[in-house]
Protein backbone atom coordinates (compact mmCIF):
# COMPACT_ATOMS: atom_id res chain seq x y z
CA UNK A 1 0.00 0.00 0.00
CA UNK A 2 1.07 3.69 -1.25
CA UNK A 3 1.84 5.18 2.02
CA UNK A 4 0.61 8.38 0.77
CA UNK A 5 -2.39 7.43 -0.23
CA UNK A 6 -3.19 4.78 3.06
CA UNK A 7 -6.08 5.29 5.50
CA UNK A 8 -3.34 6.98 8.33
CA UNK A 9 -2.14 9.18 5.92
CA UNK A 10 -5.53 10.71 4.53
CA UNK A 11 -7.06 11.16 8.03
CA UNK A 12 -4.23 14.16 7.57
CA UNK A 13 -6.92 15.87 4.98
CA UNK A 14 -10.26 15.03 6.10
CA UNK A 15 -12.33 16.67 3.97
CA UNK A 16 -10.76 14.64 1.33
CA UNK A 17 -10.63 11.20 3.19
CA UNK A 18 -14.63 11.75 3.66
CA UNK A 19 -15.36 12.69 0.17
CA UNK A 20 -15.02 9.13 -0.67
CA UNK A 21 -17.49 6.89 -1.18
CA UNK A 22 -18.47 4.57 1.72
CA UNK A 23 -16.85 1.37 -0.13
CA UNK A 24 -13.64 3.53 -0.91
CA UNK A 25 -13.75 3.81 3.19
CA UNK A 26 -14.01 0.24 3.72
CA UNK A 27 -11.63 -0.94 1.29
CA UNK A 28 -8.77 1.84 3.49
CA UNK A 29 -10.01 0.94 6.37
CA UNK A 30 -9.28 -2.77 5.56
CA UNK A 31 -5.39 -2.24 3.97
CA UNK A 32 -4.91 -0.59 7.32
CA UNK A 33 -6.39 -2.42 9.81
CA UNK A 34 -6.23 -5.67 7.97
CA UNK A 35 -5.26 -8.16 11.16
CA UNK A 36 -7.58 -6.46 13.49
CA UNK A 37 -10.60 -6.98 10.93
CA UNK A 38 -9.34 -10.60 10.89
CA UNK A 39 -10.06 -11.13 14.61
CA UNK A 40 -13.14 -9.57 14.46
CA UNK A 41 -14.02 -12.51 12.22
CA UNK A 42 -13.65 -15.24 14.29
CA UNK A 43 -16.19 -12.99 17.13
CA UNK A 44 -19.60 -14.75 18.17
CA UNK A 45 -22.39 -13.27 16.10
CA UNK A 46 -24.74 -10.48 17.48
CA UNK A 47 -27.42 -11.66 15.64
CA UNK A 48 -30.43 -13.11 17.19
CA UNK A 49 -34.28 -13.35 15.59
CA UNK A 50 -35.02 -12.62 12.18
CA UNK A 51 -34.86 -9.28 10.19
CA UNK A 52 -35.10 -8.34 6.50
CA UNK A 53 -31.26 -7.58 5.84
CA UNK A 54 -30.69 -4.43 3.13
CA UNK A 55 -30.39 -5.57 -0.65
CA UNK A 56 -26.91 -4.43 -0.70
CA UNK A 57 -24.24 -6.65 0.25
CA UNK A 58 -22.83 -6.27 3.31
CA UNK A 59 -19.22 -4.56 4.16
CA UNK A 60 -17.98 -8.25 5.21
CA UNK A 61 -19.20 -9.70 2.28
CA UNK A 62 -17.41 -7.10 -0.10
CA UNK A 63 -14.41 -7.97 2.03
CA UNK A 64 -15.06 -11.37 2.38
CA UNK A 65 -17.70 -12.70 0.55
CA UNK A 66 -18.87 -13.86 3.85
CA UNK A 67 -21.15 -12.27 6.45
CA UNK A 68 -19.36 -11.61 9.41
CA UNK A 69 -21.34 -9.83 12.45
CA UNK A 70 -18.54 -7.98 14.26
CA UNK A 71 -16.80 -6.84 10.93
CA UNK A 72 -20.09 -5.50 9.56
CA UNK A 73 -20.68 -3.60 13.13
CA UNK A 74 -17.44 -1.88 13.30
CA UNK A 75 -17.22 -0.96 9.84
CA UNK A 76 -20.82 0.49 10.00
CA UNK A 77 -19.17 2.62 12.95
CA UNK A 78 -16.83 4.17 11.14
CA UNK A 79 -18.99 5.16 8.30
CA UNK A 80 -21.02 6.41 10.42
CA UNK A 81 -18.10 8.89 11.36
CA UNK A 82 -18.11 9.68 7.52
CA UNK A 83 -21.92 10.54 7.91
CA UNK A 84 -21.26 12.52 10.70
CA UNK A 85 -18.34 14.15 9.54
CA UNK A 86 -19.97 15.21 5.96
CA UNK A 87 -23.49 16.07 7.59
CA UNK A 88 -25.82 13.01 5.87
CA UNK A 89 -28.35 13.18 8.18
CA UNK A 90 -30.69 11.60 6.10
CA UNK A 91 -28.30 8.96 5.16
CA UNK A 92 -27.59 8.13 9.50
CA UNK A 93 -31.28 7.64 10.35
CA UNK A 94 -32.43 5.56 7.53
CA UNK A 95 -34.58 2.75 8.94
CA UNK A 96 -34.92 4.38 12.26
CA UNK A 97 -38.49 4.11 13.99
CA UNK A 98 -40.26 7.29 12.51
CA UNK A 99 -41.56 7.58 16.34
CA UNK A 100 -37.49 7.48 17.61
CA UNK A 101 -35.73 9.08 14.97
CA UNK A 102 -32.75 11.14 15.64
CA UNK A 103 -33.85 14.31 15.53
CA UNK A 104 -31.77 16.88 13.31
CA UNK A 105 -30.67 18.96 16.05
CA UNK A 106 -29.13 16.04 18.07
CA UNK A 107 -27.09 14.79 15.14
CA UNK A 108 -26.02 18.27 14.52
CA UNK A 109 -24.94 18.35 18.57
CA UNK A 110 -22.95 15.26 17.73
CA UNK A 111 -21.72 16.78 14.05
CA UNK A 112 -20.13 20.24 16.68
CA UNK A 113 -19.02 17.81 19.43
CA UNK A 114 -17.01 15.75 16.51
CA UNK A 115 -15.99 18.88 14.78
CA UNK A 116 -14.40 20.41 18.16
CA UNK A 117 -12.60 17.35 19.58
CA UNK A 118 -11.14 15.79 16.17
CA UNK A 119 -8.66 18.94 15.66
CA UNK A 120 -5.72 17.02 13.37
CA UNK A 121 -5.23 13.76 11.88
CA UNK A 122 -3.43 12.08 14.60
CA UNK A 123 -6.71 12.62 16.75
CA UNK A 124 -8.73 11.83 14.37
CA UNK A 125 -6.65 8.32 12.96
CA UNK A 126 -6.57 7.44 17.18
CA UNK A 127 -10.54 7.92 16.77
CA UNK A 128 -10.67 5.30 14.35
CA UNK A 129 -8.09 3.32 15.77
CA UNK A 130 -9.93 2.78 19.21
CA UNK A 131 -13.26 2.05 17.30
CA UNK A 132 -11.43 -0.51 15.58
CA UNK A 133 -9.72 -2.34 18.12
CA UNK A 134 -12.37 -2.05 20.61
CA UNK A 135 -14.33 -5.34 19.86
CA UNK A 136 -10.99 -7.27 19.90
CA UNK A 137 -11.67 -8.88 23.00
CA UNK A 138 -14.48 -10.88 21.44
CA UNK A 139 -11.95 -12.78 19.34
CA UNK A 140 -11.25 -15.90 21.52
CA UNK A 141 -7.97 -16.36 20.30
CA UNK A 142 -7.23 -12.60 21.69
CA UNK A 143 -7.14 -14.46 25.23
CA UNK A 144 -5.40 -17.26 23.89
CA UNK A 145 -2.16 -14.70 22.44
CA UNK A 146 -2.78 -13.21 25.99
CA UNK A 147 -2.29 -15.95 28.00
CA UNK A 148 0.45 -17.00 25.76
CA UNK A 149 2.45 -14.17 26.65
CA UNK A 150 1.42 -12.84 30.25
CA UNK A 151 0.64 -16.92 31.88
CA UNK A 152 -2.51 -15.16 32.85
CA UNK A 153 -5.89 -16.57 31.89
CA UNK A 154 -8.43 -14.06 31.02
CA UNK A 155 -10.82 -16.44 29.25
CA UNK A 156 -13.74 -16.18 31.36
CA UNK A 157 -13.58 -12.18 32.35
CA UNK A 158 -15.30 -9.96 30.29
CA UNK A 159 -14.28 -8.99 26.67
CA UNK A 160 -13.39 -5.27 27.58
CA UNK A 161 -10.61 -6.60 30.19
CA UNK A 162 -9.34 -8.68 28.00
CA UNK A 163 -8.65 -6.55 25.18
CA UNK A 164 -7.19 -4.35 27.63
CA UNK A 165 -4.57 -7.23 29.10
CA UNK A 166 -3.83 -7.63 25.43
CA UNK A 167 -3.12 -3.90 25.02
CA UNK A 168 -0.59 -4.14 28.26
CA UNK A 169 0.64 -6.82 26.90
CA UNK A 170 1.54 -5.04 23.02
CA UNK A 171 -0.62 -7.31 21.66
CA UNK A 172 -2.67 -4.77 19.89
CA UNK A 173 0.01 -3.67 16.95
CA UNK A 174 -2.03 -0.67 16.02
CA UNK A 175 -2.07 1.21 19.41
CA UNK A 176 1.76 0.70 19.64
CA UNK A 177 2.35 2.67 16.64
CA UNK A 178 0.22 5.56 18.04
CA UNK A 179 2.15 8.43 19.26
CA UNK A 180 2.36 8.70 22.87
CA UNK A 181 -0.16 11.15 24.15
CA UNK A 182 -2.45 9.49 21.82
CA UNK A 183 -1.59 5.97 23.13
CA UNK A 184 -2.43 6.97 26.39
CA UNK A 185 -5.30 8.17 25.62
CA UNK A 186 -6.71 5.20 24.33
CA UNK A 187 -5.40 2.99 27.44
CA UNK A 188 -6.94 5.05 29.66
CA UNK A 189 -10.36 4.30 27.96
CA UNK A 190 -9.96 0.37 28.14
CA UNK A 191 -8.94 0.54 31.24
CA UNK A 192 -12.26 2.23 32.08
CA UNK A 193 -13.59 -0.08 30.19
CA UNK A 194 -12.53 -3.20 32.27
CA UNK A 195 -15.43 -1.79 35.18
CA UNK A 196 -17.51 0.51 33.58
CA UNK A 197 -19.48 0.45 30.64
CA UNK A 198 -21.30 3.35 28.98
CA UNK A 199 -24.63 1.64 27.39
CA UNK A 200 -25.02 -0.77 31.16
CA UNK A 201 -24.87 2.81 32.74
CA UNK A 202 -27.58 4.28 30.15
CA UNK A 203 -29.50 1.25 30.97
CA UNK A 204 -28.81 0.76 34.48
CA UNK A 205 -27.31 -2.67 34.33
CA UNK A 206 -24.25 -1.71 36.21
CA UNK A 207 -24.20 -0.27 39.40
CA UNK A 208 -22.72 2.71 41.14
CA UNK A 209 -19.25 0.42 42.13
CA UNK A 210 -18.76 0.11 38.61
CA UNK A 211 -18.76 4.02 37.98
CA UNK A 212 -15.00 4.40 40.18
CA UNK A 213 -13.04 4.32 37.55
CA UNK A 214 -14.23 7.46 36.44
CA UNK A 215 -12.16 9.52 39.23
CA UNK A 216 -8.86 8.29 37.03
CA UNK A 217 -10.36 10.31 34.02
CA UNK A 218 -9.78 13.59 36.43
CA UNK A 219 -7.24 15.73 34.53
CA UNK A 220 -7.50 13.72 31.29
CA UNK A 221 -10.81 15.60 29.83
CA UNK A 222 -9.32 14.52 26.18
CA UNK A 223 -9.10 11.13 27.29
CA UNK A 224 -12.70 10.69 28.04
CA UNK A 225 -13.64 13.27 25.26
CA UNK A 226 -12.45 10.35 22.82
CA UNK A 227 -14.19 7.29 24.82
CA UNK A 228 -17.53 9.46 24.32
CA UNK A 229 -16.92 9.66 20.74
CA UNK A 230 -15.92 6.21 20.64
CA UNK A 231 -18.85 5.10 22.60
CA UNK A 232 -21.85 6.74 20.33
CA UNK A 233 -19.63 5.60 17.18
CA UNK A 234 -20.03 1.93 18.57
CA UNK A 235 -24.00 2.69 19.32
CA UNK A 236 -24.39 3.97 15.82
CA UNK A 237 -22.46 0.61 13.95
CA UNK A 238 -24.46 -1.94 16.72
CA UNK A 239 -26.93 -2.78 14.71
CA UNK A 240 -24.62 -3.14 11.07
CA UNK A 241 -24.60 -6.79 11.08
CA UNK A 242 -28.81 -6.10 10.68
CA UNK A 243 -28.97 -2.91 8.38
CA UNK A 244 -25.55 -1.66 7.07
CA UNK A 245 -26.52 1.14 5.23
CA UNK A 246 -27.34 3.68 8.50
CA UNK A 247 -26.75 4.30 12.05
CA UNK A 248 -30.43 2.05 13.17
CA UNK A 249 -29.40 2.03 16.78
CA UNK A 250 -28.18 5.78 17.63
CA UNK A 251 -32.19 6.53 18.08
CA UNK A 252 -33.35 9.61 19.82
CA UNK A 253 -33.97 8.02 22.44
CA UNK A 254 -30.57 6.11 23.20
CA UNK A 255 -29.52 9.23 22.15
CA UNK A 256 -30.74 11.26 25.45
CA UNK A 257 -29.77 8.33 27.76
CA UNK A 258 -26.00 8.56 26.41
CA UNK A 259 -26.28 12.54 26.80
CA UNK A 260 -27.66 11.41 30.62
CA UNK A 261 -24.71 9.29 30.92
CA UNK A 262 -21.96 11.92 29.60
CA UNK A 263 -23.20 14.18 32.38
CA UNK A 264 -23.40 12.46 35.14
CA UNK A 265 -19.84 10.74 34.20
CA UNK A 266 -18.59 14.50 34.10
CA UNK A 267 -20.02 15.23 37.13
CA UNK A 268 -18.10 12.60 38.44
CA UNK A 269 -14.56 13.56 36.99
CA UNK A 270 -15.12 17.01 38.01
CA UNK A 271 -16.29 15.98 41.96
CA UNK A 272 -19.35 17.61 41.31
CA UNK A 273 -21.26 14.46 42.23
CA UNK A 274 -20.26 11.02 43.61
CA UNK A 275 -20.54 7.87 41.98
CA UNK A 276 -23.90 7.23 43.83
CA UNK A 277 -25.15 11.01 42.90
CA UNK A 278 -24.14 10.34 39.66
CA UNK A 279 -25.82 7.14 38.84
CA UNK A 280 -28.95 8.65 40.39
CA UNK A 281 -28.57 11.27 38.01
CA UNK A 282 -29.43 9.03 34.94
CA UNK A 283 -32.48 7.41 37.02
CA UNK A 284 -33.86 10.77 37.79
CA UNK A 285 -33.31 12.31 34.59
CA UNK A 286 -35.45 8.20 33.09
CA UNK A 287 -37.97 9.32 35.92
CA UNK A 288 -38.27 12.75 34.44
CA UNK A 289 -38.95 11.64 30.73
CA UNK A 290 -41.35 9.25 32.00
CA UNK A 291 -43.16 11.52 33.78
CA UNK A 292 -43.11 13.74 30.53
CA UNK A 293 -45.48 10.99 28.94
CA UNK A 294 -47.84 11.23 32.01
CA UNK A 295 -46.32 8.17 33.78
CA UNK A 296 -46.48 8.85 37.57
CA UNK A 297 -43.88 10.40 39.90
CA UNK A 298 -40.91 8.26 41.09
CA UNK A 299 -39.06 9.12 44.18
CA UNK A 300 -35.30 8.10 43.09
CA UNK A 301 -33.52 9.48 45.74
CA UNK A 302 -36.32 9.04 48.82
CA UNK A 303 -37.99 5.59 47.67
CA UNK A 304 -36.00 2.46 47.57
CA UNK A 305 -38.85 0.60 45.66
CA UNK A 306 -38.92 3.13 43.01
CA UNK A 307 -35.67 3.49 42.72
CA UNK A 308 -35.44 -0.05 42.17
CA UNK A 309 -38.39 0.46 39.53
CA UNK A 310 -36.76 2.78 37.52
CA UNK A 311 -34.08 0.81 37.11
CA UNK A 312 -35.72 -2.10 35.60
CA UNK A 313 -37.70 1.16 33.03
CA UNK A 314 -34.65 1.80 32.40
CA UNK A 315 -33.05 -2.25 31.46
CA UNK A 316 -36.22 -1.89 30.10
CA UNK A 317 -35.38 1.05 27.29
CA UNK A 318 -39.31 2.02 28.54
CA UNK A 319 -39.54 5.24 27.16
CA UNK A 320 -43.82 5.08 26.76
CA UNK A 321 -46.45 5.27 29.15
CA UNK A 322 -47.84 2.23 28.14
CA UNK A 323 -44.64 0.49 28.63
CA UNK A 324 -44.45 1.82 31.78
CA UNK A 325 -47.69 1.20 32.72
CA UNK A 326 -46.71 -2.76 31.58
CA UNK A 327 -44.18 -2.79 33.98
CA UNK A 328 -45.77 -1.46 37.24
CA UNK A 329 -48.76 -3.76 36.74
CA UNK A 330 -46.00 -6.55 36.74
CA UNK A 331 -44.36 -5.25 39.79
CA UNK A 332 -47.77 -5.35 41.37
CA UNK A 333 -48.40 -8.90 40.78
CA UNK A 334 -44.86 -10.34 42.29
CA UNK A 335 -45.30 -11.89 45.19
CA UNK A 336 -44.05 -9.74 48.62
CA UNK A 337 -40.66 -11.56 48.93
CA UNK A 338 -39.94 -11.60 45.38
CA UNK A 339 -40.23 -7.68 45.70
CA UNK A 340 -38.40 -7.35 47.70
CA UNK A 341 -35.70 -9.35 46.69
CA UNK A 342 -35.32 -6.89 44.10
CA UNK A 343 -35.74 -3.89 45.75
CA UNK A 344 -32.59 -5.46 47.76
CA UNK A 345 -30.33 -6.44 44.93
CA UNK A 346 -30.93 -3.18 42.45
CA UNK A 347 -30.34 -0.70 45.55
CA UNK A 348 -26.59 -2.37 46.27
CA UNK A 349 -23.77 -0.02 45.28
CA UNK A 350 -21.27 -2.93 45.63
CA UNK A 351 -18.64 -2.47 48.47
CA UNK A 352 -17.10 -6.18 50.50
CA UNK A 353 -19.59 -7.17 52.50
CA UNK A 354 -22.06 -5.98 49.83
CA UNK A 355 -21.18 -7.30 46.42
CA UNK A 356 -23.60 -6.41 44.32
CA UNK A 357 -24.59 -7.80 40.44
CA UNK A 358 -24.62 -6.82 37.10
CA UNK A 359 -26.81 -8.51 34.77
CA UNK A 360 -25.25 -8.58 31.73
CA UNK A 361 -27.56 -8.27 28.40
CA UNK A 362 -30.45 -8.00 31.17
CA UNK A 363 -31.74 -5.58 28.62
CA UNK A 364 -31.94 -7.45 25.54
CA UNK A 365 -33.58 -9.89 27.18
CA UNK A 366 -36.21 -7.44 28.23
CA UNK A 367 -36.50 -6.57 24.84
CA UNK A 368 -37.96 -9.63 24.11
CA UNK A 369 -40.63 -9.90 26.69
CA UNK A 370 -44.08 -8.40 25.69
CA UNK A 371 -46.85 -9.20 28.13
CA UNK A 372 -47.38 -9.37 31.70
CA UNK A 373 -47.52 -13.22 32.03
CA UNK A 374 -43.78 -13.03 30.56
CA UNK A 375 -42.36 -9.94 32.45
CA UNK A 376 -43.36 -11.34 35.84
CA UNK A 377 -41.37 -15.06 35.23
CA UNK A 378 -38.29 -12.45 34.03
CA UNK A 379 -38.71 -10.70 36.97
CA UNK A 380 -38.59 -13.48 39.11
CA UNK A 381 -36.04 -15.10 37.39
CA UNK A 382 -34.20 -11.69 37.71
CA UNK A 383 -34.90 -11.87 41.30
CA UNK A 384 -32.44 -14.92 41.57
CA UNK A 385 -29.62 -13.77 39.33
CA UNK A 386 -29.51 -10.78 42.05
CA UNK A 387 -29.35 -12.68 45.21
CA UNK A 388 -26.85 -15.27 44.43
CA UNK A 389 -23.83 -13.04 45.53
CA UNK A 390 -21.63 -15.91 47.02
CA UNK A 391 -18.68 -16.37 45.09
CA UNK A 392 -16.30 -17.01 47.38
CA UNK A 393 -13.62 -14.16 46.96
CA UNK A 394 -14.10 -11.71 50.09
CA UNK A 395 -12.73 -8.95 48.17
CA UNK A 396 -15.48 -9.36 45.56
CA UNK A 397 -17.81 -5.87 45.09
CA UNK A 398 -19.33 -6.40 42.18
CA UNK A 399 -19.96 -9.65 40.77
CA UNK A 400 -21.31 -10.36 37.10
CA UNK A 401 -23.31 -12.49 35.11
CA UNK A 402 -23.94 -12.99 31.85
CA UNK A 403 -27.63 -13.79 30.39
CA UNK A 404 -27.18 -14.09 26.93
CA UNK A 405 -26.75 -17.86 26.55
CA UNK A 406 -30.45 -18.01 28.15
CA UNK A 407 -31.56 -15.30 25.86
CA UNK A 408 -30.72 -17.37 22.99
CA UNK A 409 -31.15 -20.91 24.05
CA UNK A 410 -34.84 -19.73 26.16
CA UNK A 411 -36.22 -16.13 25.46
CA UNK A 412 -35.62 -16.49 21.53
CA UNK A 413 -37.73 -20.08 21.75
CA UNK A 414 -40.61 -21.01 20.84
CA UNK A 415 -41.52 -22.67 24.21
CA UNK A 416 -40.93 -19.34 26.45
CA UNK A 417 -43.15 -17.60 23.60
CA UNK A 418 -45.81 -20.18 24.69
CA UNK A 419 -44.90 -20.72 28.75
CA UNK A 420 -42.57 -17.88 29.87
CA UNK A 421 -43.07 -20.03 33.20
CA UNK A 422 -40.47 -22.32 31.77
CA UNK A 423 -37.83 -19.49 33.01
CA UNK A 424 -38.13 -21.39 36.72
CA UNK A 425 -36.25 -24.25 35.52
CA UNK A 426 -33.20 -22.34 33.97
CA UNK A 427 -30.01 -21.93 36.37
CA UNK A 428 -28.49 -19.16 37.53
CA UNK A 429 -25.84 -18.33 35.16
CA UNK A 430 -22.45 -18.73 36.33
CA UNK A 431 -20.58 -15.72 37.80
CA UNK A 432 -17.80 -13.94 37.52
CA UNK A 433 -15.78 -11.32 39.97
CA UNK A 434 -15.75 -7.94 37.99
CA UNK A 435 -14.36 -5.90 40.70
CA UNK A 436 -12.65 -6.33 43.87
CA UNK A 437 -11.53 -3.66 46.37
CA UNK A 438 -8.11 -4.46 45.42
CA UNK A 439 -9.60 -2.71 41.88
CA UNK A 440 -10.60 0.55 43.62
Amino acid sequence: MDPAHSLRALCEEADSLFDRSDEEILYLVHKEFPEELERLRRADSSRGGSWTPPNTPSPSYILYKKDHDEVNNIIVAILALRWIYTGQYETFVTSQPAEAQLTRASFDWIRTFYKQNIVDGASLFTLITSVIIGALGKDPQLASDCCAQTGANVSTLNYNTVLHEACKAGLVQKLERLADQDRSDVLRGTELGVAFNFGQLAQAENVPASLAGLLKMRSHDRSFKLYFMKELLDVSGALGHMSWTCARKLTQPIFDSYCNVYDACEGIISGDLTVRSGYDLVLSRKAESLRDQNVRVYYVKDRVEDRALIRLLCMGNVVTADKAFLYEGAWRALEDPIRETLVRGLNLDGKRSEPAVIPTHMSAFLDHVRDENALVCTLRYLAQILSATDVGDPLAVVIERRVDMVLKQVIESKEFKEDPSILKMVDVPDSVVALTTASL
